[in-house]
């Protein structure tokens, strides 16, 4: 773990042209209105930052909402900052992929590990709509460089630079200075030098870490309205998560639920690369391997918290993937490499291959340096790795283009429609002061572009699974009798009208597969809504 010369040093200007490039890939997808209930938090943020009122929703993102900030002055309008930020973001992690990937496999792991990193489906979606997930690649690949570098012989000043950085990083998105300080202690005690050089780097890393969350975390705090204000919001807000989605609320039950989730989501946002990595995974993380090479204990090191957090705790989007993202896309790089390098031996055995080109030890650091230089000389390994690699590519850019599903293009072009049309029928013919609008999955987003329209809830999951309330939130139903003034009930996002008598409720067509339901009403009418359910009659 030599500091390396400079002529092996990573090509920094190569990890940023494939950035830049990757952040310019995403410019012509980006989403034109938000995305999501957090994306709209984010954005009322920015004009009244207050966690206890959900701007943004716990733990808080200081960091991200101050960033934003910075840059709605640039771009004018929330959306679009935070879209901009994920666009530089998403293109920033390919970059410090590229600088951590060299210094654990070299240059030819370095750009297939970026070219499946710049393509996969998930990171083309969070890269552009207004979420902060792009961040979690960012800094995890950003901080594995940094703990490379210091475990293979950086100055010590750079251990306390990087508990800095995972502190600026939790202002972003809180867990990542769980996921990241392993990694970073692990670099440390593992620096050349005597145990009290490492420790010696390690004290004041921690601290550095610790005064830059308080930086940012005491100024959130106070906000927020105090801590007994943000102690409550958050309290309540992490307690419904433990009783629905950990192994602490729902044992067994819940492992297995997040399990599955991440399981799907690694489907849907690795694509065909889950096939080599299924293939390599116990070769690569075999205890002897472990022992034996750093290399692949740096990599565990790099999965095991998040991993263990989805899996235990919660994982409650498929964006939450991109913490594991950079350090899965250099594991498929050598997994296309192992499974091919298996192929060529297989085909070897068949010709009568010498002995002496069999695959021997290759637990050792030497014997796979080896096994490297006799894929680049004597075989068609690499050739067909960039083929294999490539074809993943081409396909995971195929599916975020072309496919349906959660996060891809066709989604969020069909987000961008829903509200231009909405809006513009909301804005002409419904005034704000005699309409009441009646929304769920995108009740943040009504309440940040139509400030003045009153805005009621279709059904509220979170009450509807508290512990104290046994009924099911597609069951509850919710009776509106309309007061004088108010003349339309609008539901934007009812999804389709289950009730076999819905009254006085109507669907209006708005072209492109938009809808929105509307009820004309008058003092005393009743209307009753709730999941895919609205109704109502007259007085």
């Amino acid at each position: 773990m030599a500091w390396p010369a400079p002529a092996d040093r990573a090509p920094v200007w190569l990890a940023l042209a494939l950035g830049a490039l990757t952040s310019l890939a995403r410019v012509p997808f980006r989403s034109r209105y938000l995305f999501a209930w957090d994306s709209a938090n984010f954005a009322l943020a920015l004009d009244q930052y207050n966690v206890a009122f959900h701007q943004p929703q716990p733990p808080g993102y200081p960091m991200y909402v101050a960033a934003a900030g910075l840059a709605r002055r640039l771009t004018g309008e929330a959306n679009a900052a935070y879209v901009t930020l994920s666009v530089i973001a998403s293109g920033l992690a390919v970059t410090f992929l590229v600088l951590a990937a060299h210094r654990l496999y070299g240059r030819r792991v370095a750009l297939l590990a970026a070219v499946l990193l710049a393509t996969n489906t998930l990171s083309w979606g969070q890269g552009v709509v207004a979420y902060p997930y792009s961040f979690l690649a960012c800094f995890t690949a950003l901080v594995a460089w940094l703990c490379l570098c210091i475990g293979q012989g950086a100055p010590r000043a750079l251990a306390l630079l990087t508990g800095a950085v995972i502190g600026l990083a939790a202002g972003f998105r809180s867990e990542l200075a769980p996921f990241l300080a392993p990694l970073w202690l692990y670099a440390c005690l593992r620096a050349p030098g005597t145990r009290r050089h490492r420790l010696l780097a390690v004290a004041p890393g921690g601290v550095a870490m610790a005064l830059s969350i308080a930086a940012w975390y005491v100024p959130m705090v106070q906000l927020s309205g105090g801590w007994a204000a943000y102690q409550a919001a958050t309290g309540g807000y992490y307690a419904y998560f433990i009783q629905t989605t950990s192994g602490a609320g729902k044992l067994l039950l819940g492992l297995l639920e997040n399990t599955r989730a991440l399981v799907g989501f690694l489907y849907n946002g690795v694509g065909l690369a889950l096939l080599p990595m299924v293939y390599f995974v116990g070769r690569f993380f075999a205890p002897q391997r472990l022992v034996r090479d750093w290399r692949a204990r740096f990599v565990a090191v790099w999965l095991a918290p998040p991993l263990a957090f989805y899996v235990t705790v919660h994982i409650g989007n498929p964006g939450y993937v991109l913490s594991l993202l950079p350090a899965l896309c250099i594991f498929a790089a050598q997994a296309v490499l192992g499974m091919l390098e298996d192929v060529r031996e297989a085909a070897g055995a068949l010709t009568t291959i010498p002995s002496h080109l069999g695959r021997g030890d290759l637990g050792s650091d030497a014997s796979w340096r080896r096994a490297d230089q006799r894929i680049v000389t004597i075989t068609w390994v690499v050739p067909a790795a960039w083929l294999v690699v490539l074809a993943i590519g081409l396909s995971n850019t195929a599916l975020f283009l072309l496919a349906n599903g959660e996060g891809r293009r066709q989604e969020i072009r069909q987000i961008d429609r829903i509200f231009e049309r909405q809006l513009a029928e909301i804005e002409a013919r419904f005034p704000p002061e005699s309409t009441l609008i009646v929304s769920y999955d995108r009740s943040r987003q009504y309440r940040y572009y139509l400030p003045r329209h009153k805005i009621h809830l279709l059904f509220d999951v979170a009450v509807a699974g508290a512990v104290t309330d046994t009924s099911r939130y597609w069951e509850r139903r919710a009776t509106y009798r309309v007061p004088p003034g108010i003349t339309a009930v609008l539901f934007p996002d009812l999804g389709r009208n289950t009730s076999d008598q819905p009254g006085i409720v109507e669907r209006v067509d708005l072209g492109v597969g938009v809808d929105l339901y509307v009820a004309r009403v008058r003092a005393g009418d009743e209307v009753r809504y709730g999941y895919q359910y609205a109704t109502g009659t007259r007085a």
